[in-house]
């Protein structure tokens, strides 16, 4: 039975992704973010983005990747990212989300809120290793564009349910965790 709903999730995953591709291509607006960041334990509030953000150090997890946003007000946006160092040294992770993207679209500075879906994948010898789980995000940001070219901060939390570690025993647990984010946009389109 886990198997057939694990392959009912995955089939509906990627057929959602395969939907998602398309939309971009009737989308009157584009554009593409290269960035890089941290993550850090945790669950995302005000009062921890704001000691994110104040407490980057050697304990923190270096995140960098890509984000392709369409649409208006509302559209969509695809994140692809690696992290060296996800939750120890010696874990690897690829995460990708496809999300709902809602944005004030003023000329130059865009507030922006976002949420949705995806997947995370581990790897390596180290105590983070899970192997390839969903996961759930939401945050937001702000994007600065004065032409073609601008830049993006962002903040999101991170869910993933369900995550089993082998440490001494098996334990089921979800792990929450925060990325605090800096890059630059380039826009296409209108």
């Amino acid at each position: 039975m886990h198997k057939l709903k694990s392959l009912l999730f995955r089939s509906a995953f990627a057929a959602a992704l395969v939907f998602s591709l398309i939309v971009p291509a009737r989308a009157a607006e584009m554009d593409l973010t290269a960035f890089g960041g941290i993550h850090q334990q945790g669950s995302l509030s005000l009062q921890n983005a704001q000691n994110a953000i104040q407490n980057i150090n050697s304990t923190t997890f270096a995140v960098i990747g890509a984000r392709f946003g369409h649409g208006g007000v509302i559209g969509g946006e695809h994140t692809l990212a690696y992290s060296g160092n996800f939750i120890d040294a010696d874990t690897k992770a690829f995460i990708y989300n496809s999300n709902l993207r809602i944005q004030a679209k003023f000329p130059v500075v865009r507030p922006y809120g976002t949420a949705g879906l995806g997947l995370i994948y581990t790897s390596g010898s180290g105590v983070g290793v899970f192997g390839t789980r969903f996961a759930v995000n939401y945050g937001g940001g702000v994007k600065i564009l004065g032409g073609p070219v601008g830049v993006a901060f962002d903040i999101r939390g991170y869910s993933i349910p369900n995550t089993e570690f082998n440490v001494f025993a098996t334990e089921s647990q979800t792990i929450n965790f925060m990325e605090v984010s800096f890059g630059v946009v380039f826009k296409f389109g209108k």
